[in-house]
């Protein structure tokens, strides 16, 4: 295409041409970070959710162990 024409229309032709694709490339871009945004939101979320339900856990487990106090041994001495 470009060859039929003369070298101003080349020029010209190709001059169109980038500001086109550069803007393209830019709106490729700005998808990109924005889904990259949103998957570092939900792996954060799902950090917080996993540190939270791990707590819960522990203090569970914990409560446990702690509910029970041991017996103590009670010796007579007369």
């Amino acid at each position: 295409m470009l060859e039929a024409l003369n070298r101003d229309a080349q020029n010209a032709t190709i001059a169109k041409f980038i500001p086109n694709e550069l803007d393209a490339e830019r709106e490729k871009v700005a998808l990109l970070h924005q889904q990259g945004s949103q998957q570092a939101e939900l792996l954060r979320e799902q950090g917080v959710q996993q540190f939270a339900l791990l707590r819960q856990q522990q203090a569970a487990a914990s409560g446990s162990m702690h509910s029970r106090r041991p017996e103590t041994l009670k010796i007579d001495i007369s």
